[in-house]
This record gives structure tokens, sequence and C-alpha cells, in this order.
């Protein structure tokens, strides 16, 4: 496995979500703003600490998430790219989306933040759109970054015609 690369692709997309969760978020004025959530979800606080908090979170989770994608790549599809990234994206989507369900919504209410719901359904569909698109994004830069894979893919075994009499 390409360590380096799936880091470095990881964190290349962490910083596209959150760009565009925030985009979508702004277009539809309402907070989108994934590190602030995640940094108020895990420190019960608002502010500029809560938001770096939340941002090393982003990146960790985005930086496994990218070294999974390279465990597929490299020993499951035996191949990378765009292509694959995005077909593997939509699994990740699915899971990404129900775990921002199940952030703690009470140290959110508390600040006076409304919890996101499953795929942030409580931002409105602006922003729902904007998560899907994000992740997909992130998938699809994953695959593209990471290059190609160490183990190649077996090539089929010989056939051999029968050239009988």
């Amino acid at each position: 496995m390409k360590l380096l690369h799936a880091v470095a692709a990881g964190v290349a997309g962490a910083v596209l979500v959150y760009l565009i969760v925030f985009a979508a978020g702004a277009l539809s004025s309402n907070d989108a703003d994934l590190c602030l959530l995640t940094g108020a979800s895990l420190t019960g606080r608002l502010g500029g600490w809560s938001w770096i908090i939340g941002a090393a979170g982003q990146l960790i989770v985005a930086t496994a998430a990218a070294i999974v994608y390279a465990a597929i790549f490299e020993w499951v599809t035996r191949r990378a790219g765009a292509v694959i990234g995005f077909i593997i994206a939509l699994g990740h989507v699915v899971v990404a989306g129900i775990a921002v369900g199940f952030m703690p919504a009470s140290r959110l209410i508390a600040d006076d933040i409304a919890p996101p719901g499953a795929f942030m359904e409580y931002r409105g569909l602006l922003v729902v759109a904007g998560f899907i698109l994000a992740h997909l994004a992130y998938g699809t830069l994953v695959g593209t970054l990471y290059g190609r894979t160490r183990h190649r893919p077996e090539s089929p075994a010989a056939v051999w015609r029968d050239v009988g009499p």
C-alpha cells in the first residue's frame, strides 16, 4: 500500500469536502461548517479552538477513510482511478451520511446549534446535495491521487488451442 499517497489524498479530500459543504451552506443561508459542528460536538463549546479541534477530527477521519480506500484499491480491485474511487464513494456517502446523524445533539443544542441530522438534512436540500456531491468528489479525488496500485491485476492464464491433425 502506498501509505503516503493515501494520506495526502485523504487530506486533499477532506479540504474538498469541507469547501463543498460549506459553500452549499453559504448558498442556502444555512450553517454547514463541518469543522465547527465536529468541534462543538466534541468539546461542547463554540470558538476558534473548537473549530481547530473539529478540523483535526475531520482530517483524521478523512485520512482513515483514504487508507480504507487504498486497501480496497490494493487488495480488492487491484487498480485505482477516478471511476473506482467514485464507485467506492457510493458506499462511503451512505456510511458518512448516517454517521453525521449520530452526532451528539445535546452539546450542539446547548450552544444553540441545531443538530445536523442524517446527511445534514436539517440544513436544507442544497446542503444535503452538497454533502452527497462532496463525498462522491472525495472518492473520485482519492482514486485519482492514489495512482497505480502496487498489486497489479492478475493477467488471465494462457489459453491453449488444440491444433490437432
